[in-house]
């Protein structure tokens, strides 16, 4: 959980993560040494007073998903969305270091 769709175009890779029930204010999105983590934190449904809990299926949890980026996205430059519960996340790619050439001087 949860659950993300990976998309590859020209110049940036894409996720997008289906995340409901939850406002942005719980989610985390952070790089650290090349590890994209997206993680977040649902707490408790708050239970009516006076009532007694006859099923309860909704609870408080937490989750954490992690993706490696590699040499060729830009860690430093992600952009992300979130709305009606799905994250949208943008990670631009970098240039790939061209070989360098010289000439070298025979003395």
């Amino acid at each position: 959980y949860p659950k993300v769709n990976v998309y590859e175009y020209d110049d940036k890779v894409g996720i997008v993560a289906e995340i409901p029930g939850l406002d942005k204010k719980q989610l985390n999105i952070e790089v650290e040494e090349g590890i994209l983590t997206i993680s977040g934190d649902k707490h408790g449904i708050h239970e009516e007073e006076g009532a007694n809990v006859l099923r309860r299926e909704l609870k408080a949890s937490s989750f954490k998903r992690s993706f490696e980026l590699g040499e060729l996205l830009d860690g430093d430059n992600i952009s992300a969305n979130f709305k009606d519960g799905v994250l949208s996340i943008s990670v631009p790619k970098t240039e790939p270091e061209k070989p360098k050439r010289h000439t070298i001087k025979i003395a």
